[in-house]
């Protein structure tokens, strides 16, 4: 019996369920190609922020050492000689250390470019564990993330140094601290302080586009985000200067008004229900404003989203 034609039908069809399964990972990465424009800023100091406009990439720290040039996060594969050449503008010393803030594709997808060069990636521990395997985002609060799969990393494409509650680099006079703070954006966030130029980056812990993303299904919690926004303010002052996942340049007043709008969302959602008041009738009560977080659909939409997500993780489930 030939077996070639059904070895053919299943490889075929592996691939098309595959490129399925992947369109929207793909749709947005070919965006990305397309659309992307790099702009390097300068912070403080020997420290720098590559910001992209166009579509939706995380924002980049750059560090020059004396001997190499330290990278928090990495974006994405598909723009690594873009980013590169960014680099470039900074230093043309070699990239000693890149530093993922957490696992997500607009952040972290080049560790399969950077990975395969071998430059040594600090993450969280669980960082490497969501990358080793395919991963599928939590799609209650946006429904542009409704079944948006991203496919694995190889081995040579991980994090090769982790840590589980801080971790500390001496480079060039300047002491770099990573905290994880607990669950929050996702269950693998860090917070990178530069000690002695006060300079804090974020990650997706602090962002400056409205209602956050949380990623419920890998481990992220809403109310372990406002906490973390919590111990990201006792880490900043009045001069630290702030890089978020998203947006410009920030300060500590904004993390904290960021605070103070989720923390009235989660009381009144929590209240309003246990008072029995609807869904509809929730919208109405929460009056703070945190942007329309128009890039992400309707903002009423998304605002009912979030309730309801906030009532998802205690348990609770309404139409």
């Amino acid at each position: 019996m030939n077996k070639l034609p059904t070895l053919c039908f299943l490889i075929c069809f592996s691939l098309s369920f595959s490129q399925e399964k992947y369109a929207k990972y793909n749709q947005t990465v070919s965006s990305v190609e397309s659309n992307m424009i790099l702009k390097v800023i300068p912070v403080k100091n020997d420290i720098y922020m590559i910001e992209g406009l166009g579509a939706g990439m995380g924002n980049i720290g750059l560090f020059e050492t004396d001997d190499g040039v330290i990278m928090i996060d990495n974006s994405f594969e598909i723009i690594e000689d873009m980013i590169t050449e960014a680099v470039r503008e900074v230093s043309v010393k070699p990239i000693k250390y890149i530093i993922n803030t957490h696992y997500h594709y607009d952040h972290a997808d080049g560790n399969r470019a950077y990975g395969s060069q071998n430059i040594p990636i600090i993450a969280h521990h669980n960082v490497r564990d969501r990358q080793k395997k395919e991963t599928k985002a939590y799609g209650g609060i946006y429904t542009a993330l409704d079944n948006f799969y991203v496919p694995k990393h190889e081995e040579n494409e991980l994090p090769t140094l982790t840590f589980e509650k801080e971790f500390s680099l001496h480079e060039s006079k300047e002491e770099i601290s990573i905290y994880y703070f607990g669950n929050g954006h996702t269950d693998g966030d860090a917070i990178i302080k530069f000690q002695n130029s006060n300079v804090v980056h974020t990650g997706d812990s602090f962002v400056l586009y409205g209602l956050p993303f949380i990623d419920i299904s890998n481990g992220g919690s809403i109310k372990g985000f406002i906490s973390n926004l919590e111990m990201i303010d006792s880490v900043c002052d009045e001069n630290t200067i702030i890089i978020p996942g998203h947006g410009g340049l920030s300060d500590q007043s904004q993390v904290q008004k960021l605070h103070e709008g989720l923390a009235e969302y989660y009381s009144k959602t929590m209240t309003g229900y246990q008072n029995g008041l609807s869904i509809d009738q929730l919208v109405e009560t929460i009056e703070t404003s945190l942007g329309n977080t128009s890039g992400f659909g309707d903002p009423v939409q998304v605002k009912r989203n979030f309730i309801k997500s906030i009532l998802l993780e205690n348990n609770i489930i309404v139409e």
